[in-house]
C-alpha cells in the first residue's frame, strides 16, 4: 500500500534525501552509532555464511554512511558497492534503486532495508532481479506491524502478498520473522533468483500481459466463462469495465500453468479439484499438443464436467479422471507437477499433500513442482499453504487477478519434494 503521492518524482527523491542529509541522524550514524551499526550488519550477515563467498560481487541499497558495507568487506568480501540518493565517501556512491545503473546479471548478493521507502516497489524488486546474476541471493529486511518512521511510502501488511508477488524470476528460500535488530527491522526474507523462472518471465512476460492462444481461450470461453459471468451478477459488479478486467485476468490463468508445465519438462501432472474442467482440460490441451509423452490425472468427489469435453477427451489414453478424493488416486500414478485446487477448509491442502507425496516424481533427479490455488487469507486454507512455503523453502507466490466476487486471488508455485508424517 502506497502512503503518498507526488507531483513529480524528483519532489520524491527531495523527500527521502531529506532523512540522509538530516544532520542530526549523521552524526549519530558517524559518531556513537557507528559501531553499534557496523558489528549489527556483521551479525545479520553472518547468518548467511551459506550463501556468502569472498569472491561475490555485492550491493547494498540505501547504505546511508555505508555500515553495511564495510561490514561485508570485514566478513572477507573486497568486492562491495554501496548506493544512496546521496552518496557518502568512502563506502557509498550515488544510486537509485529504481533505476540501477549495473549491466544484467551483475552482481551476487543484494541487501537492503529501505524497500518501504520505495515509491515504486515493483520496479525496483524488477531492478534487483534484472541485476542480480542466476542464482543470486537478495537479502531483505524491513519492518511489519510496528510504528514505520515518517519516509516510509510502502506499507507492507502481509509479507506473502505485498511482497513475494514483486518477484517474477526468484523463488523465496527464507522468510521469518526476527527479534527487532539494531536497525529496527523485525522481519526478513531471502529470494534466489532461479533460471527457469527468469525463462518463464522473458518468454512470457508477466500473467496478466500473458497472450492466449485461441483454442485454450475456446476451453474457457465454453467452460468457465458462463460460470464466472454468474458469479459476477451474484456479486453484483455491474461495471462493464470492472467486468472486463475481472475476466480478462481470470481466463489467462490456465493457461499460465502449462507454460510453467513447459518450462520445468513436465511430463506427468495430477489434479485435484476437476470442478467443471476448465484447469483440467487445458492441462489435456498441452498434453495433446506439447506432450510426446506423460499423462494428466485428475479427481474430484463429484463429476460436474463439462460433457463436450468428456466426449471430446474419451479416448485420450492421456487423460484420467477418477471420481474421488486425492485418497484415490494410487501411487502407482506419478507426477513431475500436482496442482491443488480443492476444498478451502482448513487442514484439507496439508491432507492433500500428505496423500500424494507418494505421487511424486523426481527420477530424473529433477524436483517436483507443486501448484496450490487460493492462497488467501479469507480461505481455511491460507494457514496450510502459508507453512507449506515456509516449509518448502523454495517458493514463488503470484498475484493472479481478481475473483468474480471482486476479490483479489493468489497461487503458489513451489519447488521441492515433500515428505510429510501424519502428524
Amino acid at each position: 500500500m502506497q502512503k503518498r503521492y507526488y507531483t513529480d518524482y524528483d519532489e520524491y527523491i527531495k523527500f527521502q534525501s531529506e532523512k540522509t542529509l538530516n544532520p542530526e541522524k549523521r552524526k549519530k550514524w558517524l559518531g556513537e552509532e557507528w559501531d553499534l551499526k557496523l558489528d549489527g550488519f556483521k551479525n545479520e550477515f553472518a547468518k548467511l555464511s551459506n550463501y556468502l563467498d569472498k569472491d561475490m560481487k555485492c550491493l547494498c541499497i540505501g547504505a546511508r554512511t555505508g555500515q553495511e558495507v564495510l561490514a561485508l568487506k570485514e566478513l572477507g568480501i573486497e568486492n562491495v558497492v554501496g548506493i544512496d540518493i546521496v552518496p557518502h565517501d568512502p563506502y557509498v556512491i550515488i544510486g537509485d534503486m529504481h533505476n540501477l545503473d549495473y549491466d544484467d546479471d551483475y552482481f551476487d548478493f543484494v541487501y537492503t532495508n529501505i524497500i518501504d521507502h520505495s515509491i515504486y516497489p515493483a520496479k525496483a524488486i524488477g531492478e534487483i532481479e534484472r541485476v542480480l546474476k542466476n542464482n543470486g541471493i537478495f537479502f531483505l529486511q524491513m519492518q511489519i506491524g510496528i510504528d514505520q518512521d515518517t519516509y516510509t511510502e510502502f506499507v507492507i501488511k502481509n509479507p506473502f502478498h505485498d511482497v513475494c508477488v514483486l518477484f517474477e524470476q526468484s523463488y523465496c528460500v527464507h522468510i521469518s520473522g526476527i527479534e527487532r535488530n539494531f536497525a529496527g527491522m523485525n522481519f526478513e526474507m531471502i529470494f534466489q533468483k532461479d533460471q527457469t523462472l527468469s525463462k518463464i518471465f522473458k518468454t512470457y512476460g508477466r500473467l496478466d500481459k500473458l497472450e492466449i492462444p485461441a483454442t485454450y481461450e475456446k476451453i474457457w470461453e465454453d467452460i468457465n466463462l458462463p460460470i464466472q459471468t454468474k458469479k459476477l451478477n451474484t456479486s453484483d459488479i455491474v461495471s462493464n469495465k470492472k467486468r472486463n478486467v475481472i475476466l480478462s485476468g481470470l481466463k489467462k490463468r490456465a493457461y499460465y500453468l502449462t507454460r510453467i508445465a513447459k518450462e520445468h519438462g513436465i511430463r506427468d501432472i495430477i489434479e485435484v479439484g476437476t470442478a467443471e474442467g476448465w484447469q483440467f482440460y487445458s492441462f489435456c490441451e498441452y498434453a495433446r499438443k506439447e506432450m510426446k509423452e506423460g499423462s494428466v490425472t485428475s479427481c474430484d468427489p463429484r463429476d460436474v464436467r463439462s460433457k463436450k469435453y468428456i466426449e471430446e477427451y474419451a479416448d485420450d489414453k492421456k487423460v484420467k479422471y477418477i471420481q474421488g478424493t486425492s485418497n484415490d488416486i494410487t501411487n502407482d500414478i506419478k507426477a513431475q507437477m500436482i496442482f491443488i485446487d480443492g476444498l478451502h477448509d482448513a487442514n484439507m491442502v496439508s491432507l492433500d499433500v500428505y496423500n500424494l507425496q507418494g505421487n511424486q516424481d523426481d527420477s530424473n533427479n529433477v524436483a517436483p513442482v507443486w501448484v496450490f490455488d487460493d492462497f488467501d487469507v479469507r480461505f481455511g486454507c491460507y494457514e496450510d499453504i502459508a507453512r507449506i512455503c515456509q516449509f518448502s523453502r523454495r517458493f514463488k507466490v503470484y498475484r493472479i487477478g481478481l475473483t468474480a466476487s471482486g476479490e483479489p486471488s493468489h497461487q503458489v508455485l513451489v519447488r521441492g519434494k515433500f515428505n510429510v508424517t501424519e502428524n
